[in-house]
């Protein structure tokens, strides 16, 4: 391989899975200046009002050592790891999914069967055919199909039953929507992005805890069905910059972590800075950088933007 190529294609989520304040004052001290031949890329991944930044390191070469020791570490990664690891990037997903597909104005609804499910697969027809009532009503009033994200699952002990967690688009009235889903009582709430972070809020309510959830469901063991609508959400892709960021400024972050928000709202000066987290590789020494940032200017469909002209 040419020396100039940069070697950042790997899963580097999965490999810097120490959390920074594991580390130790000697550690950091032999970690301040990395080897030569390593850089660091900048993932930018634009979902909506949301702008998340991931900083990891990237290679001058590729070097076969390190490339073998980092497949035989994923390899022998332990169950409660590698659960982790699922579970964070699970909740990006989605984060993701619904900051891009979604608006404020939108609906949040939970929806509840009268007549209880025999099982998981029942709960689920039933919540399909819901969605075919919708699309229905939608093609006649001249709209495309809704845009929507469930979750199916079952309560805990003393609400065991059977109830569905949605985030859908606000095409039609919550009378509408409440009137077609007619399977038992119904709760629906506008999502408003800018109030205490109502959108992360929900996505976070819909991916709770899996092992607090097992301990807690009735009948499934925390199994839910999870899906979505077909052919109409768009995935947010991240671009990358690999010359952003450099090692100094990187250092400079993880020995000043309490800098992080400030330095990143100079760098993107129309996002506010909301988290961030630091994560290390005790092999090699380099870091990983997850910040989450929102955008200052309001988010509008572009239906709503030509009303506005």
């Amino acid at each position: 391989m040419l020396k100039h190529k940069v070697f950042d294609q790997y899963d580097y989520e999965s490999f810097y899975d120490k959390r920074f304040d594991e580390l130790s004052g000697e550690f950091l001290d032999q970690v301040v200046k990395p080897a030569k031949g390593i850089a660091y890329t900048t993932a930018m991944i634009q979902a909506g009002n949301q702008l998340e930044i991931e900083i990891y390191p990237s290679f001058k070469q590729v070097i076969p050592e390190m490339i073998k020791r980092f497949n035989g570490k994923k390899g022998n990664r332990t169950t409660e790891s590698q659960k982790n690891l699922n579970d964070r990037n699970a909740k990006k997903k989605l984060i993701r999914l619904v900051h891009e597909n979604f608006y404020s104005g939108d609906y949040w609804c939970t929806l509840t069967f009268k007549e209880e499910p025999e099982d998981l697969e029942r709960a689920e027809k039933l919540s399909q055919n819901f969605f075919r009532r919708i699309n229905r009503l939608r093609k006649k009033k001249g709209l495309e199909n809704a845009k929507y994200v469930y979750v199916i699952e079952e309560g805990t002990f003393g609400t065991e039953r059977f109830h569905l967690h949605l985030i859908i688009d606000n095409g039609l009235s919550k009378d509408e929507i409440e009137e077609k889903w007619g399977l038992g009582a119904t709760t629906l709430r506008t999502l408003n992005y800018y109030k205490e972070e109502n959108f992360i809020g929900v996505c976070k309510y819909m991916m709770k805890d899996e092992e607090t959830y097992k301990r807690t469901a009735f009948r499934l063991k925390g199994k839910r069905r999870w899906g979505s609508s077909k052919g109409n959400l768009k995935v947010p892709k991240a671009s990358k910059n690999r010359t952003k960021m450099s090692k100094k400024k990187v250092m400079e972050m993880v020995l000043h972590q309490d800098g992080i928000g400030e330095k990143l709202e100079r760098e993107y000066f129309n996002h506010q800075f909301k988290e961030v987290e630091i994560r290390y590789n005790d092999w090699n020494g380099l870091f990983y950088i997850y910040a989450r940032m929102q955008s200052k200017k309001p988010r509008r469909r572009l239906s709503e933007r030509r009303s506005r002209t």
